[in-house]
């Protein structure tokens, strides 16, 4: 895993973490607040490019100097939480360039971000979390053009992480 330092026009520095550098061959997979370490075994027989950065205080337009710093043309984002709200922010700031969003347990984004949204959306949440509540993805699986709902009745905030993997294999089959 290469990691870097990428330093924004604002000043601020973003650490950012990336499996496969300058490898434009492999669908990138922005990940927010998801961890990937256990997904890197997944990643490698579908052929996947892991990048991450520090969630904290991370924006959308940070997403976008991430994206163009790494090379990225297009790419899919996966998030979690608040990291599933950024992901949705940064898919209807980047249009085009994002090809598929899935998000675990996440937040809302204002609603008007929702509109500009024309990508496929996975919404996995657990119907026991009690951190970010199901209604949460109902709301935007109700707004989003593009959006699957995929609810899991046992799992909660953190085990709705274990549904990561297939996932993976939605944004494989939802991709060019």
């Amino acid at each position: 895993m290469f990691e870097t330092d990428l330093r924004l026009t604002d000043g601020r520095a973003l650490h950012v973490y990336d499996s496969a550098p300058c490898d434009n061959g492999r669908l990138a997979v922005v990940t927010l607040g998801v961890p990937t370490y256990e997904l890197f075994e997944a990643g490698e027989w579908l052929g996947l490019r892991w990048i991450s950065c520090d969630l904290p205080s991370a924006t959308a337009a940070d997403l976008t100097a991430v994206a163009d710093a790494t090379g990225l043309g297009a790419f899919t984002l996966m998030g979690h939480a608040e990291g599933g709200a950024l992901a949705l922010r940064t898919a209807a700031l980047l249009g085009d360039r994002v090809e598929a969003v899935v998000t675990f347990g996440s937040t809302l984004p204002a609603d008007f971000v929702l509109v500009a949204i024309q990508t496929p959306v996975l919404l996995c949440h657990g119907l026991a979390d009690r951190i970010s509540p199901p209604s949460n993805s109902r709301w935007l699986a109700a707004r989003l053009a593009l959006g699957t709902l995929d609810l899991h009745p046992a799992l909660d905030h953190l085990s709705i992480l274990t549904r990561a993997e297939p996932a993976l294999e939605w944004i494989r089959d939802h991709t060019g």
